[in-house]
C-alpha cells in the first residue's frame, strides 16, 4: 500500500479543501502606534501565543492574543517567526523551531529548487526530428517527438510572452473536480504547440510520413507515487480533458462540451437539468476505452461548470494529437492516430543530429511557470518541477528531485532537522517544516540571482493568483506577497481535523521595512466533516488578520 495515499473520500476532501483555500479573503487590521516596551509579548500561552526577542508594536501582539486565544484553538498549536529581510533580526518568534504540517508552501521549495538548477530564463524546447532522409517530400522512416518536460506546451503562451494564470473568483481546471465551483478554462488553446510543430514538419518538406509518429518521454520515468496524480514529460492541455456543462431546461438534459477534441477521447453524458433551487452535483468517470462519462445534475440557470479527465496514458495522447495536427497542417501519415505509443521504435537517446530535427516548441520562460505554479498553487505543476530538478541533478527518479530541493535549502542555510520533504507539492501529510525554517529559506532565495524572479512569482493579496479577491480598501493589500498550505482530514466517526494552515511570504510593511513571514498553526479540531469548510475559512481569515496587523504595525 502507498503510504503517501488517504482513502478516496480524504482525497476528494483534500483536494476541495486545498481548492477553497486560495479563494479566502484575507483582512485587514487597523494601524495603531508602536509600542516602545522590549521583550516578549507576555507569557507564552499554551497554544502558541506570540513572543518575541525584540519590540513588539502593541497592536500587532494584541491581534496575535486575540487571534490565537480564541476557543477554536485551545487544543492547537500556533508558530511564528517574522523576521527583517536584510538584517535577519528577528522581529516575532513563537514555537519557530517547532515542525509543522505544512501543506502547498512546500512549492516554495520545489520552485525555487527549479529556478536555481534551470535560471529564470530558461525556455523548454520540444523538438521533432526525422529517423531517415524524406525522398521528395516522403519520409520512409518515423517522425519522433521528444519531450521536454513543458508544462503548457503552447497552452497558456500569450502574444506578449508571459502565460495565463487564473486568479480567483476563477480556478485553474487543476481543481475543476473539487466541485465547489468556479473552475475555469485556461485562456489558450490546448493544441497550439503541436499545431505549431506540425506546421514547421511541414514547412521543413515533409508531405507524408509513411513511417510512425512516436513521442520520446525518456526524459524522466513517468511517476504516479504522489497523491496529485501522473507527472509525465509530456503535457497536452496539462493531459486533461476540459469538459464543460452548461444547464438547459429543468427536467431536460444539459449541453456538454470538450476540449481538446481528439480521436484519443470522448466524452459521453447523462447530465440532467434540475431545477434552481437543486444542488449540482457532477461526476466525471473514465471507461478505460477512451471515453469519459460525466453525469449527475446542474441546476437551471447558473453558469456553466467545469470538469476535467485525467489523461491516463499521456504519451499516447500526445501521438494522437500530434498526428492529427499533422494532417491538419497538410502531412499525410500511415499510421493509426489512435493507440499506445510504439516507443520500441525510438532511437537511441544520444543518436539525434540536428540536421535530423525538423521542428522545434520553444517556451516561455521558466519564470513564467513558477508563477502560475505558485500563484494557482498547481500541484502537478509543481511535482513536475521535482521531476526535473531530478533530471538537472542527472537521475531520471523523480524522488531524487526532491532530495535535491532538500540539499538546496541546506545550502541555504535551513537546518536539516527543521525540514521533512516528500513531494513537490506538498501534498504528502508526512511532510513537516518549521517556521524558522520557511523564514530562512525566503530570506536566502531572496539573495540569489533568481530571487527577484521568484519573489515575483508568489501571488500578490489584492491583486493576482489565488488572493485576489480581497477588500479593495485593505490596507495590507498589495504589500504582501504570499503561499499558502493547507492540510485536513476527515475521519470515520464524521469528524474533521485541520492538520495543517500555513503561510509564509515576503512584506512591505506600512513604514517601507522589508519582512520575512511565516504563519502557521496546527491540530485544529472541528466538530463534523461538515464544518470543515467553514472552520478553514475562519482559520485563513484569522491567518489574514495576523499577517495584515505585521504588515500595518511594521
Amino acid at each position: 500500500m502507498n503510504l503517501y495515499t488517504a482513502s478516496s473520500l480524504q482525497y476528494q476532501v483534500l483536494r476541495a479543501l486545498l481548492l477553497l483555500a486560495v479563494t479566502l479573503l484575507f483582512t485587514a487590521c487597523a494601524a495603531g502606534e508602536e509600542s516602545s516596551t522590549a521583550g516578549s509579548t507576555g507569557p507564552e500561552s499554551s497554544n502558541g501565543g506570540a513572543s518575541s526577542t525584540g519590540s513588539v508594536p502593541s497592536e500587532v501582539a494584541d491581534v496575535i492574543e486575540q487571534v490565537t486565544s480564541e476557543p477554536r484553538y485551545e487544543r492547537s498549536v500556533w508558530g511564528h517567526s517574522i523576521k527583517d529581510l536584510s538584517t535577519g533580526e528577528v522581529l516575532l518568534d513563537q514555537s519557530s523551531d517547532k515542525l509543522f504540517v505544512p501543506g502547498s508552501i512546500l512549492k516554495t521549495f520545489s520552485t525555487a529548487t527549479a529556478l536555481d538548477s534551470y535560471g529564470p530564463d530558461y525556455r523548454f524546447r520540444t523538438p521533432a526530428y526525422q529517423t531517415d532522409a524524406p525522398d521528395q517530400g516522403v519520409l520512409d522512416g518515423n517522425l519522433v517527438l521528444v519531450a521536454s518536460g513543458d508544462l503548457s506546451l503552447g497552452l497558456r503562451e500569450q502574444s506578449d510572452g508571459t502565460i495565463a494564470c487564473n486568479s480567483a473568483p476563477e480556478f485553474d481546471h487543476t481543481y475543476a473536480n473539487a466541485g465547489l465551483g468556479g473552475g475555469a478554462l485556461v485562456e489558450g488553446d490546448p493544441l497550439a504547440g503541436l499545431d505549431e510543430l506540425a506546421q514547421q514538419v511541414q514547412d521543413a518538406g515533409i508531405q507524408e510520413v509513411q513511417g510512425d509518429v512516436v513521442i520520446d518521454d525518456r526524459l524522466f520515468e513517468p511517476y504516479s507515487e504522489w497523491p496529485d496524480g501522473l507527472i509525465s514529460p509530456i503535457w497536452v492541455n496539462e493531459n486533461r480533458i476540459d469538459i464543460t456543462t452548461t444547464p438547459t431546461s429543468s427536467g431536460e438534459a444539459a449541453d456538454v462540451d470538450w476540449r481538446p477534441k481528439t480521436a484519443a477521447y470522448t466524452v459521453e453524458s447523462d447530465v440532467e437539468t434540475v431545477t434552481e433551487d437543486e444542488e449540482t452535483d457532477l461526476t466525471v468517470d473514465d471507461s478505460g476505452s477512451g471515453v469519459f462519462r460525466i453525469s449527475g445534475q446542474i441546476a437551471a440557470g447558473i453558469d456553466p461548470e467545469l470538469r476535467v479527465g485525467e489523461v491516463e496514458d499521456p504519451a499516447a495522447f500526445a501521438r494522437t494529437a500530434f498526428i492529427e495536427a499533422l494532417e491538419d497542417a497538410g502531412v499525410d501519415v500511415s499510421a493509426t492516430a489512435t493507440g499506445s505509443n510504439p516507443s520500441d521504435l525510438l532511437p537511441a537517446e544520444d543518436s539525434y543530429g540536428e540536421s535530423d530535427r525538423v521542428a522545434e516548441y520553444v517556451s516561455a520562460p521558466l519564470e513564467e511557470f513558477t508563477k502560475v505554479i505558485l500563484k494557482t498553487s498547481h500541484n502537478p505543476g509543481a511535482d513536475l518541477m521535482a521531476c526535473l530538478s531530478a533530471v538537472r541533478a542527472g537521475s531520471r527518479n523523480c524522488e531524487d528531485g526532491v532530495a535535491q530541493e532538500f540539499e538546496v535549502a541546506t545550502s541555504l542555510g535551513v537546518p536539516p532537522d527543521s525540514t521533512f520533504l516528500l513531494d513537490g507539492a506538498g501534498s504528502v501529510e508526512f511532510s513537516r517544516v518549521t517556521p524558522d525554517a520557511m523564514t530562512t529559506f525566503l530570506r536566502a532565495v531572496d539573495e540569489q540571482y533568481y530571487g527577484e524572479a521568484y519573489r515575483s512569482s508568489l501571488a500578490e493579496l489584492g491583486v493576482d493568483g489565488d488572493v485576489a479577491q480581497v477588500e479593495e480598501d485593505s490596507p495590507a493589500a498589495g504589500y504582501i506577497r504570499v503561499k499558502t498550505g493547507t492540510r485536513a482530514t476527515p475521519t470515520p466517526a464524521d469528524q474533521g481535523l485541520l492538520t495543517g494552515r500555513t503561510l509564509v511570504g515576503y512584506v512591505e510593511a506600512e513604514s517601507g521595512r522589508q519582512l520575512v513571514i511565516s504563519i502557521m498553526v496546527g491540530g485544529v479540531p472541528v466538530s463534523s466533516v461538515q464544518d470543515l469548510f467553514s472552520t478553514l475559512e475562519t482559520v485563513t481569515e484569522d491567518q489574514g488578520t495576523l499577517a495584515a496587523a505585521i504588515q500595518q504595525g511594521y
